[in-house]
């Protein structure tokens, strides 16, 4: 009997999350003597998303990738994958300001460390940090885990791997962030029906973070008047993205009513079951997976 997606998309999580615990537990300094370090960190982030999740696939069966958006971009995608990413990082900014203003400490001690020395480093940097996590976690999470939940409504996925793409993260001050860029990242992907778009978009938030985050912090450290005009002319450009955002996928999605695309079927809910959304969020295995992010959230 085929395993519901609802149970099968959180175990794969919690795979996930003990491969990422042990890797916590290896000493990658001492392995990149002889090597390069940042070669090190792409094989264990492949190790650690990429091959559980292609496992994952192929023992759903034949046929299982047709519904992960791994296709191409159209060039009517570049305009909202423009506008989803200064929304994204608009909207990060001004929940990375709050963060940080309410749990400064902790905020900062979740930050990715950025020194790097040279040309050479700053490319090998982007790959490790920007380009190769964005991919990874595109596929795992608004490929597969979107995939999983499809079938409970486009509202429950879009949610659920937002969830789960926050948790996995193993942070409290950066759940909020994450979980924002997450709705950004499936709504990207959804209205656009590819991977690539929400890939350019993460990749490039990542980027931005890598290089310019400590600049926020400086910032943010500067309690005046200043600071406060600075996050409202971001609040009101995050709310004019938002709307050029939701704008240009209202567009599309009018594109592929008129020319008929289907939409993915829903299952319908039992007489005596719980709504849809209940049995998500209820599920035994995301239930684990919860109590799992949390406690390493702790911990590590």
């Amino acid at each position: 009997m085929k395993i519901k997606g609802i149970h099968a998309a959180p175990a794969l999580l919690i795979i996930i999350s003990a491969l990422l615990c042990g890797a916590n537990l290896i000493d990658v300094e001492a392995i990149s003597k002889n090597t390069n370090i940042y070669l090190t960190v792409m094989v264990l982030e492949l190790i650690i998303l990429g091959v559980p999740s292609a496992f994952f696939c192929i023992l759903r069966g034949a046929g299982y990738s047709q519904g992960l958006r791994v296709k191409m971009m159209k060039t009517r995608h570049v305009t909202i994958t423009i506008w989803a990413f200064l929304f994204m990082t608009a909207g990060s900014i001004v929940l990375s300001f709050l963060m940080y203003y309410l749990f400064p400490d902790a905020f900062i001690a979740s930050a990715l460390s950025n020194t790097v020395n040279g040309s050479a480093s700053r490319i090998y940097l982007l790959i490790t940090f920007a380009l190769l996590p964005a991919l990874l976690e595109e596929f795992l999470f608004r490929g597969v885990i979107s995939a999983e939940y499809s079938s409970y409504g486009a509202s429950v996925a879009v949610i659920m791997s937002s969830l789960c793409f926050g948790l996995l993260h193993f942070s409290f001050v950066r759940l909020p962030i994450y979980f924002f860029m997450g709705i950004i990242l499936a709504l990207t992907a959804g209205a656009t029906r590819s991977l690539l778009p929400s890939v350019i978009v993460h990749a490039a938030n990542n980027a931005f973070v890598l290089f310019f985050e400590t600049y926020l912090y400086r910032i943010a450290g500067k309690h005046s008047g200043g600071l406060i005009l600075l996050a409202f002319l971001i609040g009101a450009a995050t709310l004019i993205f938002a709307i050029l955002f939701f704008s240009r996928a209202e567009k599309l999605y009018y594109g592929y009513g008129v020319m008929n695309r289907p939409s993915p079927m829903i299952r319908k809910r039992k007489a005596g079951e719980l709504p849809l959304w209940a049995q998500a969020f209820l599920s035994p295995t995301f239930i684990l997976f919860a109590v799992f992010s949390v406690i390493l959230a702790v911990f590590l």
